[in-house]
This record gives structure tokens, sequence and C-alpha cells, in this order.
């Protein structure tokens, strides 16, 4: 998902260079990665889909990732909900769960994501997340049974609704705090970069 707008960054933070590519690059080559992965070792099949309100970011990464599916979303006034809400749409009909993604962890590994959603499929439970001590983070699934709600949501606050309303379906998985970090401003980056250069 990328068509948040950055007011804390300033500019459009999505396109920021990091490590040699913008910074939305960073995770949607993490989701090819997971999605080749989950193909190869578990046989399941997965579909990308890019949401985004900036034409810049849709059409940037065809080159890298031709195979996903893009999408504008013009109701990016209305927060990380219209994302989710437009992403769940267009998802394939038979989708057995939905995952989201948030586009500004440049640090979230693919194959972390692989294995989130593959032990997330082999639990009992219908919402999944990331956590790093005890903070949840992005990616979120969720089994198709919650279909409805999803796209009934309202407000900024996506998937957390749902989460709030069933907390003894949630399934967690602990990933490494790095994994977890988003940029929301410029300082952000910055001690990203000087935290990556000395480890």
């Amino acid at each position: 998902m990328a068509s948040g707008f950055g007011k804390r960054y300033g500019t459009n933070k999505l396109i920021t260079e990091f490590r040699g590519e913008p910074l939305y690059l960073h995770g949607l080559l993490s989701l090819q990665k997971a999605a080749k992965l989950l193909e190869k070792t578990e046989k399941i099949n997965c579909q990308l889909i890019l949401i985004s309100q900036y034409e810049r970011v849709l059409s940037g990464s065809v080159e890298q990732v031709p195979e996903a599916e893009r999408f504008f979303n013009e109701d990016s006034d209305q927060g990380i909900t219209a994302s989710i809400k437009l992403g769940t749409e267009v998802a394939w009909d038979n989708a057995d769960a939905y995952l989201y993604f948030v586009a500004d962890q440049p640090c979230m590994a693919g194959e972390t994501i692989a294995r989130f959603v593959s032990e997330f499929m082999k639990s009992k439970k219908g919402i999944g997340c990331v956590c790093a001590k005890g903070h949840r983070g992005s990616p979120n699934i969720f089994r198709r049974r919650y279909k409805k709600e999803l796209l009934a949501l309202e407000g900024d606050q996506g998937g957390r609704q749902i989460m709030q309303k069933y907390p003894q379906e949630i399934w967690m998985m602990e990933v490494d705090e790095r994994e977890l970090k988003d940029i929301d401003q410029p300082a952000d980056l910055t001690a990203l970069r000087l935290e990556l250069e000395n480890t």
C-alpha cells in the first residue's frame, strides 16, 4: 500500500532514495521475493497488488516487478482504509487470505514475509500480524471470512478495528525489531542509514 501523503515527512517520502532505490520499492521487492518463495516451497499462489495515488510509484516499478497488478487509489484522502478496501476488492475471488503491507518499511525481508504467511496459514487463527517486543506492525493478514468486514471499514484505523473486535483470533509472529521500522520523517531515514552503516 503506497498511497500515504507523508505529511510528517514534508515531501513524498515514497520516492525518496534509500540504498539506491526509491523507498517504496524495497517493500515491493520483498513482497515479490516472498511470493516466489511461497509458490516454490509451499505451493501457495500469490497475487501481488500495488495500490497508490502516485503515478510515479505505479509506473516506476514495472521493470523490476512486472507481475504486480497496479491500481490507482482515488480515495487516498480517506487514509489507509481506502487502500485496504481497494486491494480487497480487486483481489482474486477465491483468495484464502489477504495480506496488507505498507510501503515505508524498507527493512522487512522477503524471507520474513514468506515465513509469516506460511506459519499463519498453518495456524487455526483468522488474523495474523508481526510484532517485535510486543509492538505490532505490518504486514497483517486476514482470512477470507473477514472480507465483508474489510470492505466495510471506515475511518483511518485500518484493520485495527477488526483486530479489536476479535482479539482471540489474532496470531502473532515475532520479528527483528529493525524490520518493523517505518519512515515517518527525514530523521527516521537518517537514523536508519546510520544504524545500517554501523552493523
